[in-house]
């Protein structure tokens, strides 16, 4: 179970007493959004909630497993370092120190982690393949200039493959330490297959490396396939290690640069830095826009200006701190990495303050997404001509993008209240929708406004007992809150959306309590004859993170008065 604590404070291991209010993992909040009960179901979660009321501290009913021993002193010992790399960095530059070396995230703003959004940067404070690979290649440099050191160590051992194994082990310490999540154990596999390559007398950037992980990934976590952290990695990776092996068999005919020393290292750094960064953000960019609907279009100069500080400065300092933190001597480590965070978010603030910095895009379809993730794959793993031919899946793609179909009308999946396109083409809300659900809404519609937007109830007219609307065809949508409004609307309204349970006839269509119950989150979308659904819950009946749908209702339609002229019957229409 998964519960928030809105008054107290606990800490890991504790054995407590308390009363929490606990519901099943939700679903979507809009037909083809996230699932975090999918998630929830791979993570072991079978509950969410809080607790509300006393948290009793009690003794433990049993001996704690050496597991739970291991996580706590773990969880300490990550606690007091958090504090101690904050105290010195100082500010939210040392707050965000402390994010990279302990995966602990709580004492950054989000001020601050709005500023890392709109600057493209905000995958720095989520320890993942970049930091693992800082990481390791800090310790993996470290061991084999020590070592090379001692002529007899460096004739005689093979110092390359003693600091491939070094590197395994600091990387897998770091990933143990910063909390193992599982974006980081996934950069950990990918690291150990890279640096195991090198134990093996293989090349450690390849795509059968890459594959090879792959496949140890999705055995292990077979559901991160649909997930932007697997999809966002690998599309990455895949680029630069694509065009690496082609910039390996490049024309070296030409002579090299006549540029001086200084100006050849620092022209060969910035290149560098400009091409993967480029490659990685055109590889990312489809991926996190159909998972967040943003794109920062700038986000290549937020990276070729803030990753020189953290690859250079920020997590070599971190290896050193942690190095020297047992003897006391990690005070200027930890002041160094705050100095640099803090140009990172000085960076990061600048980018972020320039007008478009985040842009809104529409939620486009799986298949979209499936279009873009051909055209990767055909351009990363073809070395010929026929590459090119990714330009097909590529185009097509974002031709279906730049049109994407947008409902007309959205409806929570409880029937607190739903939103409907206006003559505007904007969205207006009815109802009581929780403010993440109107928010999970408005990104989804490429909507900037937010949940509290005034202009969200612009043309809804609303009374005790219900709100009408109508949407762009001028059609009459009703959302009744009592059964005497139900009954009412029913009868003058071409679509009647309620929380209340409701088995009664309706001449107008209905979408009712035990519908929403049964199909989740509901989409309409407007057709010549009326709406057609789709539901959050439609064909997952059968999956065992969803409530099994019982049949629906039988529910009497009667025909409208002009309907049953034309039959000439009334006995059919009763």
């Amino acid at each position: 179970m998964r519960v928030n604590i809105r008054s107290g404070t606990v800490a890991a291991g504790d054995h407590i007493t308390a009363t929490a209010r606990l519901l099943p993992p939700p679903g979507p909040a809009r037909a083809g959004g996230y699932d975090f009960g999918r998630d929830a179901f791979f993570r072991g979660l079978g509950a969410v909630g809080s607790i509300a009321g006393k948290i009793v501290l009690s003794p433990a009913p049993a001996e704690r497993p050496w597991r739970l021993v291991l996580d706590v002193a773990i969880d300490k010992a990550r606690n007091g370092l958090t504090q101690r790399i904050a105290g010195v960095g100082g500010g939210q530059g040392g707050a965000v120190a402390a994010a990279l070396v302990t995966g602990k995230r709580g004492l950054i703003t989000e001020a601050t982690n709005n500023d890392l959004r709109a600057a493209g940067i905000y995958h720095i404070v989520s320890i993942s393949g970049l930091h693992m690979v800082l990481a390791a290649g800090t310790i993996f440099w470290l061991v084999r200039a020590l070592l090379a050191l001692s002529q007899t160590l460096a004739l005689g051992w093979p110092v390359k493959k003693t600091a491939a194994v070094a590197a395994m082990l600091g990387a897998t310490a770091y990933c143990v330490f910063s909390g193992g999540d599982v974006a980081t154990e996934r950069s950990l596999i990918m690291t150990l297959v890279m640096l195991g390559a090198i134990l093996v007398d293989r090349a450690a950037l390849s795509m059968r490396n890459l594959a090879l992980a792959a496949i140890i990934v999705l055995l292990r976590e077979p559901d991160a396939l649909l997930g932007p952290s697997f999809q966002m990695s690998f599309g990455a990776v895949a680029a630069l290690i694509a065009f690496a092996e082609r910039w390996d068999r490049r024309d070296r005919s030409q002579p090299p640069s006549a540029l001086p020393w200084p100006l050849h290292t620092l022209w060969t750094a910035t290149l560098g830095i400009l091409v993967t960064t480029i490659l990685a953000t055109a590889a990312t960019a489809p991926f996190g826009a159909y998972h967040f609907q943003t794109f920062n279009p700038f986000g290549l100069l937020g990276n070729a200006m803030a990753l020189p500080f953290v690859s250079l400065c920020v997590m070599p300092a971190a290896v050193f701190g942690v190095l020297a933190y047992p003897f006391g001597l990690d005070w200027p480590a930890w002041a160094l990495m705050g100095l640099a965070s803090e140009i990172v978010l000085k960076v990061a603030h600048w980018v972020a303050g320039i007008e478009h910095s985040t842009v809104s895009v529409v939620a486009f379809g799986p298949a979209v997404l499936l279009c873009f993730a051909l055209s990767l794959l055909w351009l990363t793993l073809w070395t010929t001509w026929l590459r090119w031919l990714a330009a097909v899946p590529l185009v097509l793609g974002v031709a279906s993008a730049a049109k994407p179909e947008r409902p007309d009308i959205l409806i929570e999946r409880d029937g607190a209240g739903l939103a409907i396109r206006g003559g505007d083409g904007r969205l207006a809300i009815a109802g009581r929708p929780s403010r993440f659900v109107i928010q999970q809404w408005l990104v989804a519609d490429g909507d900037g406004r937010q949940p509290e937007d005034p202009s969200l109830r612009k043309g809804i007219e609303c009374d005790s007992r219900a709100c009408v609307i109508r949407d762009a065809r001028g059609r009459s949508i009703s959302y009744a809150r009592d059964r005497v409004a139900i009954i009412e609307d029913c009868r003058r309204a071409d679509l009647v959306v309620t929380n209340i349970p409701w088995s009664a006839p309706c001449e107008a269509r209905l979408v009712d309590r035990m519908a929403l119950t049964r199909d989740g989150a509901t989409s309409l979308y407007s057709t010549v004859g009326g709406w057609s659904s789709r539901s959050s819950e439609t064909g997952s009946g059968e999956r065992p993170w969803s409530r099994p749908r019982p049949p629906p209702p039988e529910r009497t339609r009667p025909n409208r008065p002009q309907e049953s002229e034309a039959d000439g019957s009334d006995s059919e229409r009763l």
